[in-house]
């Protein structure tokens, strides 16, 4: 797209007078999120105001920042974590890992590359001139923050070169490359991928220095012959890509309650679901994305009725 609109006529014909450029120039951020209560890792939230800028900058800068379309899959419409996992479906060896602190490695000077060279199909024209505001909007402390939206789009940006380099690296070697957020999947048929940790660890620290680190509790190699688990979901020996074991088992006990035994139902949905339905409904809308073949055998057991109730939430 043809760089020529400047950041201020793009804000004006968004917000329509409703919201004045000069406040967003000025915004002072500290005082415009929280940390969300009651989780186990740092997640802020921001305010009403806070949230319409950054859905604005992802609308009109981020959302054009470069990504290596060919393996990364998160944050993508059209695409998901099966979509990852999909393209791995007939290898034989396979190895995966995740990216420790992801978010809060990614610094403001990663953001600023982004910003400088990632950025040629932005149609805002003066970008330059307000980098640092970006940059101190969409950082908290000088890292990424969890909980902002923008957060996701830049982190599949700032890998650019990695992703593009490790690519290559898995094209001359046979290998399938594929990265969801922070999860790191190659497989291949015939390479064992006894090597890749090296690699990507030397990659990563040739773009990033100690900053980005593989997380040793999720580094794992495996192969056909023993279970293929990757990012929730299951490779079945057949190459089929389907949904794990304990899930269909959760379901099926679930759905056996409601039939037989209402007082264990209403327990088991206590103790799993905490009372809501709206994970079981969750949980059989992602089923359907993975496997239709299961959730139709899900139908035929115990019918379409029971199932159609779970989905859209009106089970009595």
């Amino acid at each position: 797209m043809k760089n020529s609109i400047p950041l201020q006529d793009v804000f004006t014909s968004t917000f329509h007078q409703k919201l004045d450029f000069n406040d967003f120039l000025n915004l002072d951020v500290k005082s415009e999120y929280e940390p969300l209560k009651n989780t186990q890792k740092l997640i802020l939230k921001p305010s009403p105001k806070l949230k319409k800028y950054l859905r604005f900058l992802n609308s009109f800068i981020f959302e054009y920042a470069k990504i290596n379309t060919n393996v990364v899959f998160s944050y993508r419409k059209d695409n998901s974590a099966y979509t990852a996992v999909r393209k791995h479906a007939n290898s034989k060896y396979f190895f995966q890992t995740d990216l420790s602190s992801f978010f809060y490695s990614i610094t403001a000077e990663d953001v600023k590359n982004v910003l400088e060279n990632y950025m040629g199909n932005s149609p805002i024209n003066d970008l330059r001139e307000y980098q640092e505001i970006i940059i101190n909007m969409v950082t908290v402390d000088g890292v990424l923050p969890v909980g902002f939206s923008t957060s996701p789009k830049i982190s599949n940006s700032c890998l650019y070169e990695f992703d593009n380099e490790l690519e290559q690296y898995c094209l001359d070697d046979g290998i399938i490359y594929t990265r969801y957020s922070d999860d790191i999947i190659l497989s291949s048929k015939d390479n064992d991928l006894k090597t890749v940790e090296k690699v990507i660890s030397g990659m990563l620290n040739k773009f990033f220095g100690a900053r980005f680190q593989l997380n040793p509790n999720k580094t794992k190699h495996t192969h056909t012959g023993k279970k293929i688990k990757l990012l929730g979901m299951v490779i079945l020996p057949s190459g089929k890509v389907s949904v794990d074991i304990k899930l269909k088992k959760q379901i099926e006990i679930l759905f056996y309650f409601y039939i037989n035994d209402k007082t264990k139902f209403t327990d088991y949905l206590v103790n799993k679901y905490q009372g809501d339905l709206g994970k079981i409904s969750g949980q059989l809308n992602y089923i359907n994305t993975i496997d239709k073949s299961y959730l139709n055998k899900l139908r035929k057991k115990y019918g379409n009725f029971i199932v159609d109730s779970f989905i859209h939430q009106t089970v009595s």
